[in-house]
């Protein structure tokens, strides 16, 4: 059987409309159909293909894997171009995850705990921490630290290290999958295009601005300036988006 004709064949057999599957893959109809009739044309390149595949193959009950398998085998894999990749873009509206503000504050907490007790260590294990031997007990007491003065807590501590001057942005993608990505400076100068491989990470700064393009939106998840904004969008959406100091979870366009 063909790649299509066992991917129709799978729906029939899990009783599902084409409309159905495009609802629960968010993969437009039309797609869903030219893909079932081995033509491939539509998604935009190798990369949305693949990812279209796993997506309607989850839906349908197959194995992901010997399909990807079988159209690498029938196709030449050929790179995206960033024309390609707006070309493969939709209406589809940026669909974002929110950030989980209570990991963040959980995470900054035990980084902060954890960073003044391997400073300790570190000075107890080395010599380094001094020693000071009490002659005077009025003396001592004089020494202690004001109880009424408050000590930072953790979240302060992580505001305080974000970074307020500049935009960091890490983009890594996710296991089993594959997202043609490109960034750019405030001046429009590339500073990174291809594809990420899975599992695979990168980090790029700029004082103004960033720009991110982001071929298979659910393939990638973002970091900026430490805040976990998660995956941009869906399985095949192409995003865009701009960020800055003032704006780190970023704007469409």
């Amino acid at each position: 059987m063909s790649l299509g004709e066992t991917i129709a064949s799978a729906r029939a057999a899990a009783d599902l409309t084409v409309e159905q599957v495009s609802e629960r893959t968010r993969i437009r109809a039309t797609v869903v159909r030219a893909i079932e009739n081995n033509e491939f044309s539509l998604c935009g390149g190798d990369v949305y293909v693949r990812g279209h595949l796993r997506s309607i193959a989850q839906t349908v009950g197959l194995d992901a894997a010997p399909l990807i398998a079988q159209y690498d085998a029938e196709h030449t894999s050929i790179v995206p171009t960033a024309a390609e990749v707006f070309e493969a873009e939709t209406s589809t509206q940026r669909h974002r995850r929110g950030p989980n503000w209570s990991a963040v504050m959980a995470a900054a907490l035990v980084a902060a705990v954890g960073l003044v007790a391997v400073q300790v260590f570190r000075a107890d294990s080395d010599g380094s921490r001094p020693t000071t031997t009490i002659a005077d007990p009025a003396a001592s007491i004089s020494e202690q630290p004001d109880p009424t003065t408050p000590e930072p807590t953790a979240p302060e501590t992580q505001v305080a290290q974000a970074p307020r001057d500049e935009v960091v942005l890490k983009v890594s993608a996710l296991p089993d999958n594959v997202s043609w990505v490109q960034v750019s400076d405030r001046a429009n100068v590339v500073l990174f295009t291809g594809n990420l491989a899975q599992s695979q990470s990168k980090t790029f700064r700029d004082p103004k601005q960033l720009k991110l393009v982001v071929g298979n939106a659910a393939g990638v998840e973002l970091v900026v300036n430490g805040t976990d904004l998660g995956s941009p969008g869906a399985s095949g959406e192409v995003a865009r988006l701009t960020f800055t100091p003032d704006d780190p979870e970023g704007s469409a366009g």
